[in-house]
């Protein structure tokens, strides 16, 4: 069964028995105060009654002999005022007479109560029509002589009461009705919402993320489906970054398999054509192409190593807190002998400045981003010097050579387009990648600004204070 129909059963089987028991507590009472009413009514007239017996009597010595001869007279009397069936009773509960003859007997428990000296009434229902019974002691110069009784058919009283049980079936006929719309209209207003991220759970499932969830409902099912919604923009984002992902690692893919091609082509071209060279120079430059092609695939997997074991989830950095100038100092050293030999001058502004910083790693991108100025900048100076604060040490290195465009500025840092774009130049392009990593991994930065023919500048950020 679907959730509106049990909403629906539900409200119905919960209305219904309350609305049985208010109009069955009604029945009930209205049976009572019509059986009362004509109770209060047999009561007055037992008033007239008494006094006619008084006058019955008036010319008799008014004793117990008296009554019981003038019995069948007064009930046959009183029963053509009244209309109903009037019996007459001696002090000792027997049956003088009846207004109507051969009429089975009736339960006498009202009789012995006027008999002791009270009124008394009760209802009768063994004869399949509801009779009331009302009987009281006649008196006599303040002595009982006799009782009479009351007969009185509850005709209209049940004719009304069953009216009154008709209306009110139909009454809860409409009502049930009534009630069965009504949770209709309310079942409706709390499974729409519900349908809603159905359909919308459905969309999902099938892949279809973009359509928005939106419902208005003011309660606790607007509230979830916003909740649903954020889920949806989590998993549409996360999906789109898996599929840009996807892109990324299949343009890396395609670029490495081209540079792998490229040298392997060269090695073995040259490997072929070496055998049928008669000249001992051409052989020597095919040699030297060679080993220079082989160099530059060594050089190619070893950075795709590096950038392998930077990209695992187990990749840590031991930072460290010490000066930095002499780490600087150390790399100045080792780069000092091919400075020289390209006629390249070096000046450092250095400070005894203290961060945060794997050694040997910082020592990689100091390595690094001189080694590119070393080789590609065309540079005649460059210039090392440090700044910073209580937070941040920044390291400038600059140089005054041809510089690079914005499109390469933004694309420098990135391994793919790297790649990519490394059969126009020489290298790889993927070391400035790596130092991306290294310095992301310690909680440092990396930037570029250059223009071209105007020299470029590398700003590293160091963590100065806490753990990075």
């Amino acid at each position: 069964m679907r959730m509106k129909g049990k909403v629906m059963l539900m409200s119905v089987a919960i209305f219904l028995p309350v609305l049985l028991a208010a109009c069955s507590i009604a029945y009930s009472a209205l049976a009572h105060s019509l059986v009362r009413a004509s109770a209060d009514t047999a009561l007055r007239e037992s008033y007239g009654a008494q006094l006619y017996v008084d006058r019955a009597l008036e010319n008799t010595d008014k004793s117990e002999a008296a009554f019981q001869s003038h019995a069948s007279l007064i009930a046959v009397y009183l029963s053509e005022q009244q209309g109903y069936r009037i019996q007459a009773y001696d002090v000792n509960g027997n049956l003088l007479a009846d207004s109507v003859r051969n009429e089975l007997s009736l339960p006498a428990g009202d009789i012995q109560e006027a008999v002791g000296g009270k009124k008394a009434w009760a209802v009768d229902e063994t004869s399949g029509q509801p009779m009331l019974l009302l009987s009281f002691p006649v008196f006599a110069d303040q002595q009982i002589v006799g009782v009479l009784r009351f007969l009185r058919p509850l005709t209209q009283e049940t004719q009304l009461m069953q009216h009154t049980m008709w209306t009110m079936v139909i009454v809860i006929l409409l009502a049930a009705l009534l009630a069965w719309i009504l949770a209709g209209f309310f079942a409706d207003a709390l499974t729409t919402p519900l349908r809603k991220l159905q359909q919308a759970a459905a969309r999902i499932s099938q892949g279809n993320y973009k359509e928005p969830v939106a419902i208005e409902s003011g309660d606790e099912v607007e509230a979830l489906a916003r909740d649903f919604d954020k889920m949806r923009l989590g998993i549409r984002g996360y999906i789109e970054g898996l599929e840009q992902e996807r892109q990324k690692q299949k343009m890396f893919l395609d670029s490495v398999t081209h540079e792998f091609k490229t040298p392997l082509t060269a090695i073995i071209g040259y490997a072929e054509l070496i055998p049928r060279l008669q000249d001992e120079q051409a052989r020597d430059r095919g040699l030297r192409s060679i080993h220079e092609e082989g160099r530059r695939l060594l050089k190619l997997v070893e950075e795709l190593l590096a950038l392998s074991r930077l990209g695992r989830a187990g990749f840590s950095v031991t930072n460290e807190e010490a000066p930095l100038a002499p780490l600087i100092r150390e790399v100045v050293r080792e780069m000092k002998p091919r400075l020289a030999e390209a006629d390249i001058h070096l000046e450092l502004m250095l400070t005894d400045a203290v961060c945060r910083f794997d050694r040997d790693k910082t020592k990689q991108v100091f390595l690094n981003i001189l080694d590119n100025a070393l080789r590609y900048s065309e540079c005649m100076t460059i210039e090392i010097l440090m700044a910073g604060n209580d937070r941040c040490l920044e390291v400038h290195i600059l140089d005054d050579g041809i510089g690079m465009t914005g499109d390469l500025q933004q694309a420098l840092l990135d391994p793919v387009k790297r790649l990519r774009d490394a059969r126009q130049a020489k290298g790889n392009g993927l070391g400035l990648a790596i130092c991306r990593e290294i310095m992301m991994k310690q909680g440092g930065s990396i930037d570029l600004y250059s223009h071209p023919s105007s020299g470029t500048e590398v700003v590293l950020g160091f963590m100065t204070g806490g753990v990075a």
